[in-house]
């Protein structure tokens, strides 16, 4: 079997995650008068409460954490498995068409308008948490194939385990430090770029 380098791994990544994107665009398309009802996602009365809703940052950093934490901590079991490669591409495949979803929802609704509010929902914590999940799919893809798949992956060459481990080590330490400031930004940051950007709603 060819062996796949990292480069065609994540270039792979990315037409699977363009496609999968399409994917949800045609979903919406072909479903927007079931699929985006007036109590839906980006709905004229949801987007009018976030003028006037109050966050406990505190709270939301905590909920937040928890739930990217709990992603992540769920992929990295799952490479130490068999299952781990399969979960990488499901992973990738969902988030695509969630994003595609997401975005043409947006644009429906609200033309341009809608896709200022996407860019607004995004940033700033996003221009971190994205990145970091394609880290934490690399440390799981290549933790998973070293560990299940050794010899059909070109992977990194390590002279003992030992600094297999402190190298693995290490970069998952910096994915997870990377995702706590990206909760941070998302939990008081992003907040009040959202309650400002939804005046023009």
């Amino acid at each position: 079997m060819k062996k796949m380098g990292n480069g065609n791994v994540y270039i792979l990544w990315f037409y699977l995650f363009l496609g999968s994107f399409l994917l949800g665009v045609l979903i919406m398309n072909m479903g927007d008068d079931v699929l985006i009802s007036e109590n839906g996602i980006f709905s004229q009365a949801s987007v009018s409460r976030l003028r006037y809703i109050e966050i406990d940052s505190g709270r939301f950093f905590r909920y937040v954490l928890k739930h990217r934490m709990g992603e992540g901590a769920l992929l990295l079991l799952l490479s130490t498995t068999g299952l781990g490669i399969i979960s990488v591409y499901v992973c990738i495949i969902w988030q695509g068409v969630l994003a595609g979803m997401t975005i043409t929802t947006a644009i429906i609704r609200y033309g341009i308008r809608g896709m200022l509010l996407i860019l607004g929902g995004m940033f700033p914590h996003q221009l971190l948490l994205v990145p970091a999940e394609i880290m934490l799919l690399g440390w799981c893809y290549e933790n998973c194939s070293r560990g299940h798949f050794s010899g059909k992956y070109d992977l990194p060459y390590y002279k003992n385990r030992k600094q297999q481990y402190i190298r693995q080590a290490i970069g998952l330490l910096w994915i997870i430090v990377v995702i706590i400031i990206g909760c941070i930004l998302e939990s008081y940051v992003n907040p009040i770029l959202i309650s400002d950007l939804v005046k023009i709603f």
